[in-house]
């Protein structure tokens, strides 16, 4: 609300400003004739009334109208992210026109405010000689002599024409800089959101999960080949998972433990740090699939008399203290370094060596159905279905946890035909439900930001073409000047052109550093939840910067084509600089 309103300020006061600038010479005639101050303030407010009378009903009912199109089309996709079957409709109040209607007038109150205040001010004499709109002196229009060595005199005398007009030449940089910071910030704020959004969710990438009761291991080995056989099924993995323990020194732990372990001495025992070890088993063709992924050795992982794995090393997870998600190293080692493994009795407290088990690789990729718990001082590791047995058998009473994950051309049906299988002891959860859901709400936020940056990018356009268009216009008579003194068209263009490419620049110049600053700060506000490094749009901001040649060189060209049909005769009787 607070961006439309800036930028609806800003073409409202640009529109304003240059219609007093123009009328200047006629509020200085009505000035000699015995207008006083209060009565020119008032015919400007009594403007910008007009055209709020006129304005404010047909925005309101092109508000409704395009509500009404969008919850139409957008009304499915609400319902699939949400899980209800009602649908949107524009209600109307009288409480939300009447807030409508006061907030339309506020923005016009304030865009003719100044320029109000400005026509009150003006003196007949003044008005009338127009000494206020145009202050020459030569270092206000001097320029540097390698403007016209490279460029020519056509590029000279356009650089000192937008020095003489400085309120007219302001103005357009002005919305020129308010459009670039205000669409920069809301395409920033998109990105920012959609990466905030990937952060908090754990990407999944399996549609189905069968969670097996592990207690009958034949009867699961028949049950997984049943399941695997379904029509649809795609492909599928069966996971095994057991926790053990093992001391890491501090030097390899991850750096939040280590800085905690700076400030509380008791967490370390004889200067290592436990670490909950979850261990993963995959069958043998995911395991040879992973492993050419990681760039870890398949006979190695599958050697019994070397227990070998790879280590998943990053881990994202929620700092309790700030709130934020982070993604970090969950232990600083070397492949070919070993952890030994250990598991705690329960009721003795006392540790039980397990096994050695060398780093085979490292990653930060994850197979098919292992999700990190996202949690420190914790490590998954992978390892192959002979190891994961040998492991079992070394740990008395082990608690093996099996997973089936399916991936399936058709999950709702998929997950139909395993919940008629009847098979006591299982549970089914359906992630691409979910996936499909949190997917639609991305499609869903992105239908209204992107609604946004276009109602954004419309009002950036209208000011940035009605202050070129209108301080063309009002040159009329300058441009006659100029070709009454030998001007050729092709010069004329020329002058155009070079115009545009300062209009450009200037705006480029202050509009990209405070797009900065701002979006800056916009990553600031967000690492109050998240936490990942500040990347600059800078694909968005080549666009920005063709855009802003394009967009003014289109309403120079347009504004100059009015012009050129004047004849230099009538234009020099105009009345108005």
């Amino acid at each position: 609300m607070a961006i439309i309103i800036m930028g609806s300020v800003s073409l409202i006061y640009n529109a304003f400003a240059i219609s007093v600038s123009e009328r200047s010479r006629h509020l200085g005639m009505l000035s000699s004739v015995g207008a006083t101050n209060r009565q020119k303030k008032k015919s400007v407010f009594f403007e910008g009334a007009v055209i709020g009378l006129i304005s404010i009903p047909i925005g309101i009912i092109c508000g409704l109208a395009g509500m009404g199109i969008t919850f139409y089309f957008i009304n499915s996709i609400i319902q699939d992210a949400l899980g209800i079957a009602e649908k949107l409709t524009a209600i109307v109040t009288p409480f939300s026109i009447l807030i409508a209607c006061a907030v339309s007038v506020l923005t016009i109150f304030i865009s003719t405010y100044i320029p109000a205040k400005r026509a009150s001010k003006i003196s007949a004499i003044d008005a009338i000689r127009q000494t206020a709109d145009v202050k020459l002196t030569r270092k206000v229009v001097k320029t540097s002599k390698m403007v016209r060595k490279l460029f020519g005199i056509e590029a000279e005398i356009g650089l000192k024409n937008l020095k003489r007009n400085r309120r007219r030449y302001q103005a357009t940089v002005f919305s020129l800089v308010i459009s670039i910071v205000l669409f920069l910030s809301v395409v920033f704020v998109t990105d920012n959101l959609k990466k905030a959004l990937g952060l908090s969710q754990d990407g999944v990438n399996y549609d189905i999960q069968v969670l097996l009761q592990g207690e009958d291991t034949r009867k699961d080995e028949q049950l997984i080949k049943s399941i695997g056989s379904l029509e649809g099924v795609t492909e599928y993995n069966v996971v095994k998972e057991m926790g053990l323990s093992s001391f890491i020194s501090e030097a390899s732990i991850a750096d939040e433990l280590r800085n905690r372990a700076k400030v509380d001495k008791d967490m370390l025992k004889n200067g290592k740090l436990p670490y909950d070890i979850i261990i993963h088993s995959l069958n043998e063709e995911n395991l040879k699939a992973y492993a050419k992924e990681v760039g870890a050795n398949f006979e190695q992982l599958t050697n019994p008399k070397k227990v070998s794995a790879i280590v998943i090393d990053t881990v994202p997870y929620q700092d309790m203290e700030t709130g934020k998600f982070v993604e970090t190293k969950a232990i600083h080692t070397k492949v070919g370094h070993s952890l030994d493994l250990h598991y705690e009795d329960g009721e003795t407290e006392e540790e039980t060596y397990v096994d050695k088990v060398e780093i085979a690789a490292l990653t930060d990729q994850l197979p098919m159905g292992v999700r990190l718990d996202g949690e420190l001082a914790m490590l998954d590791i992978i390892v192959s279905e002979q190891v994961m047995e040998q492991l079992i058998s070394k740990k008395d009473n082990a608690r093996v946890r099996s997973k089936l994950l399916l991936k399936s051309t058709n999950p709702l049906k998929t997950q139909q035909e395993i919940e008629e299988l009847k098979e006591v002891g299982i549970y089914v959860h359906n992630v691409y439900q979910t996936r499909k859901r949190d997917e639609q709400m991305i499609v869903l936020m992105s239908v209204f930001i992107y609604g946004f940056i276009l109602l954004i990018t419309a009002i950036s356009i209208a000011n940035i073409f009605n202050t070129i268009s209108t301080s063309i216009s009002l040159r009329k008579r300058e441009f006659a000047m100029l070709k009454s003194v030998g001007m050729t068209p092709t010069g004329f263009n020329k002058m155009i052109n070079y115009e545009s490419i300062f209009y450009g620049i200037k705006s480029l110049l202050y509009g990209l550093p405070i797009s900065i600053i701002v979006m800056y700060l916009i990553h600031r506000s967000m690492m109050n939840s998240f936490d990942y490094a500040f990347v600059l749009p800078w694909l968005i901001i080549g666009y920005v910067i063709a855009a802003v040649f394009v967009i003014v060189g289109a309403a120079m060209l347009y504004s100059s084509s009015k012009v050129k049909k004047e004849t230099i005769i009538d234009a020099l009787k105009q009345e108005s600089i």
